[in-house]
């Protein structure tokens, strides 16, 4: 490769200098947001009991929307839309006016810094106005998935102490009503929560019941102008609280800030979309995935952007995606892996059907996209960038990404990207020492980034060490397989635990990508189970639209991966994929099904009900 013709010496180099100079890299960084005032230092002590942005004085909600009145008043800040494709403008004016209405009431309900609040409700602009609304008061957010268990649900109110909660009374998802206030009311009922008053969000609707802790927000919502102070914070304090997603077991509270957190993200969306001030971005995700406040929170309305906020399924007619796109112009698109492998599926009607000439770029997260995914979107829209970025709940700064902001280089098909200045990433074998390229090992970091996580409920640090630094010392683990290739691009396998030892170590990724590319096939997921002499593979895959399962499918598909130098023993057909509301696979799951083993916690699954369908799929 030519890394001076693919511009990736650029990034190279900003990546060296990055890592010799950290405190000037993030000092440089830091004039991405304004500060009320400004820091007296810039990172203070080491990983993972760093501070950064030391004594700096900033609130998340004048970045995102004070700051811009005098010259982007009139500006659009949002545009909602739903399946329907009903829409309404948002300005800044208006999200200024309404993000103070809110603080206003919330305020009212003794909400002050420090506080948890937590949010219930579907993409609407509420939820962008209460969430903009707490960080005005300085206080802590906490945004939940719609569709949690209420025992789930309850364990994580009681965790983060939320006294006060706001909710919408209904969405809309595919075609079907989500009655979430009815949920809050049985949750509130069968179990105890810290929960004082529910601010209840009509939406214009009347068919819930009204308790006595329950506040109608239109009822209160003041009509006139009112402006709330947006309250100073510390940069370390902390601004939001998500909970890992139960891929890997029971979900964790993490921490971000309301300094470092910010900067980094702004920092990363810079070097990945290098956004325009006339672009409009989309980000696909429900409002419970930590993407969704990634984008509308934290970066979009702090750049000045305009955004669209969007409820509802993307597959609930096969036209929606190019729609919207050529609805509002849209130029820059943030997916989960599980929305595009959506648009695969329903076909090229899919990105064909509106006028989608605006659309530069789409950025990948979740998954590695696998081959075939790509090659579809290169075949169908090849005027535009598929970008990827890899990174976890606990480090949301790009661990690797594709940089396209800072240089044009090549996309890899398979490849989660290459190196991220500010971050860095290394594969260790079992006793932690670092492998040459091509080297299938565990991925760890050796991270210097405000963006990496704390965890909730641990003032000495010592369940983070256990949890992330004692495996590897000096460094923190990922929980993910992988290797790096010659041009220093990584390649995510798996997680470490899935892991199958068919005669060498086999990433269940390197699996799923080959199986993905046969034509019959839409989605997979390979697990390992025991078997006499060690373990043997089984697929789970889904057919595409319109192919039937059969014994000779099977036997094409053991002999397409007997050609890739994959034996896979079993083939299993499925209509879909266990996967968390963030649209990840859970392997996990599928492991302890097929090895006949305890589920754990399955709050975050999707559907509970394809737990039944799965096994009677496994013959159990």
């Amino acid at each position: 490769m030519d890394a001076k013709f693919y511009g990736l010496e650029k990034v190279i180099k900003e990546w060296e200098e990055a890592k010799k100079d950290p405190e000037k890299f993030w000092a440089e960084k830091a004039k991405l947001i304004t500060w009320f005032k400004r820091p007296d230092k810039i990172i203070e002590g080491h990983p993972p009991f760093e501070k950064w942005y030391v004594n700096g004085l900033l609130n998340i909600s004048y970045n995102a929307v004070d700051r811009h009145l005098p010259e982007k008043g009139e500006k659009v800040a949002f545009y909602w839309v739903n399946e329907r494709l009903e829409s309404k403008a948002i300005s800044y004016r208006d999200l200024y006016c309404e993000v103070n209405r809110a603080a206003y009431v919330l305020k009212e309900l003794g909400v002050k810094k420090g506080d948890t609040v937590s949010l219930l409700m579907p993409s609407i602009p509420e939820a962008l106005y209460f969430s903009l609304a707490v960080h005005r008061l300085g206080a802590t957010l906490v945004i939940h998935y719609v569709g949690l268990s209420p025992e789930t649900l309850s364990y994580r109110l009681n965790d983060c102490d939320s006294k006060v909660m706001v909710v919408a009374s209904k969405g809309f998802r595919n075609g079907n009503e989500i009655r979430i206030k009815d949920f809050v009311d049985k949750l509130l009922n069968e179990y105890k929560t810290p929960v004082e008053k529910v601010l209840v969000v009509k939406r214009g609707y009347d068919d819930f019941n009204v308790n006595k802790m329950d506040i109608i927000y239109e009822e209160v919502k003041p009509r006139g102008k009112v402006e709330v102070e947006p309250v100073a914070v510390e940069s370390n304090e902390v601004a939001t609280i998500y909970y890992t997603s139960g891929t890997t077991g029971r979900p964790k509270g993490l921490t971000h800030t309301n300094g470092g957190y910010v900067v980094a993200l702004n920092t990363a969306f810079k070097s990945i979309f290098n956004p325009r001030q006339n672009d409009v971005w989309w980000t696909i995700s429900e409002l419970g995935w930590p993407v969704w406040p990634m984008a509308n929170i934290y970066v979009i309305p702090v750049m000045g952007l305009t955004g669209v906020l969007f409820e509802g399924f993307i597959g609930y007619k096969p036209d929606l995606f190019s729609r919207v796109v050529e609805r509002f112009g849209v130029s820059l698109v943030w997916s989960s892996t599980t929305t595009l492998y959506t648009l695969k599926s329903l076909g090229e009607e899919s990105v064909k059907s509106g006028d989608i000439s605006t659309l530069r770029m789409i950025l990948n997260t979740g998954e590695p996209l696998n081959v075939g995914a790509w090659m579809w979107l290169r075949e169908h829209i090849p005027n535009v960038y598929i970008a990827d970025a890899y990174w976890m709940t606990e480090h949301l700064y790009p661990v690797a990404a594709t940089p396209f902001g800072i240089a044009e280089i090549p996309y890899k098909p398979g490849s989660a990207g290459t190196k991220f200045p500010g971050s860095e990433y290394v594969v260790v074998d079992d006793e932690g020492k670092p492998l040459p390229p091509q080297s299938k090992g565990y991925i760890v970091l050796k991270p210097c980034s405000p963006a990496l996580a704390k965890m909730h409920k641990d003032h000495n640090g010592e369940r983070v060490v256990k949890t992330y630094w004692s495996r590897f010392q000096g460094y923190f683990y990922t929980g993910d397989y992988g290797y790096v290739d010659k041009d220093g691009y990584l390649y995510v396998l798996g997680r470490a635990d899935d892991v199958i030892t068919a005669g060498e170590r086999i990433g269940t990724m390197e699996v799923e990508s080959v199986v993905v590319t046969h034509p019959a096939i839409a989605e997979a997921a390979a697990v390992g189970y025991k078997k006499d002499g060690g373990e043997g593979i089984l697929v789970v895959a889904v057919p595409k639209k319109g192919v039937s399962e059969s014994q000779e499918l099977e036997n094409m598909i053991k002999e397409y991966l007997r050609n890739s130098g994959y034996i896979v023993d079993k083939v299993v057909f499925v209509r879909r994929l266990p996967k968390t509301k963030s649209g990840k696979i859970m392997r996990r799951l599928l492991r302890a099904l097929v090895r006949g083993e305890e589920i754990g916690d399955v709050s975050t699954l999707d559907d509970p009900s394809i737990i039944e369908e799965l096994r009677k799929a496994l013959g159990q």
